[in-house]
């Protein structure tokens, strides 16, 4: 653990090369748009156990040999819908342990070779905005953590996810 706050817009500057990067256990909060955009050739990028609340959506820009990412045990609440637009080449994603309630399917469309998606412990809300999700989870080939439930509303408290059906999974009007 260094105690990492805040990174420079330029801190990997230069580091055309680098495989991987390591910057867990940490207190980064955000990361600054376009800070891994250098790290062309970067293959697994570890950000797990960090304060992190929010990604912008061109966070992950440049990052287009990326085959791994993990981001386990932050305080992610929501992830833009095109987060992983220029990250075709993962296949694996860690989002276990933060406190996403819904994510969009169409957040994985650009995936096509997905094999390890973690998802558990987070606080899944199943109303009508967590269908998308669960029609990728019924479509993918990919390993998904098992056992994803639902935390709200109450009625399907502890519901597995992937048993959901589209007249559960309703929003007040």
């Amino acid at each position: 653990m260094n105690r990492i706050t805040t990174i420079s817009p330029k801190a990997f500057t230069g580091l055309r090369q680098l495989l991987f990067l390591n910057l867990d256990n940490n207190s980064i909060k955000s990361l600054p748009v376009g800070v891994f955009k250098p790290l062309r050739a970067l293959e697994m990028l570890v950000l797990d156990n960090n304060l992190l609340t929010t990604l912008e959506t061109t966070v992950l820009d440049g990052l287009v040999n990326l085959q791994e990412l993990y981001l386990r045990n932050n305080e992610l609440e929501t992830l833009p819908p095109d987060l992983l637009r220029s990250t075709p080449l993962l296949s694996q994603l860690a989002l276990s342990g933060n406190k996403l309630k819904t994510l969009e399917g169409k957040l994985f469309a650009p995936l096509t070779d997905m094999k390890k998606l973690h998802l558990h412990d987070n606080p899944w809300h199943c109303d009508c905005h967590i269908r998308s999700l669960v029609q990728y989870l019924s479509q993918t080939q990919s390993s998904v953590s098992p056992s994803l439930r639902c935390v709200s509303p109450q009625q399907l408290h502890g519901k597995t996810i992937s048993t959901l059906r589209d007249d559960q999974t309703v929003c007040p009007a």
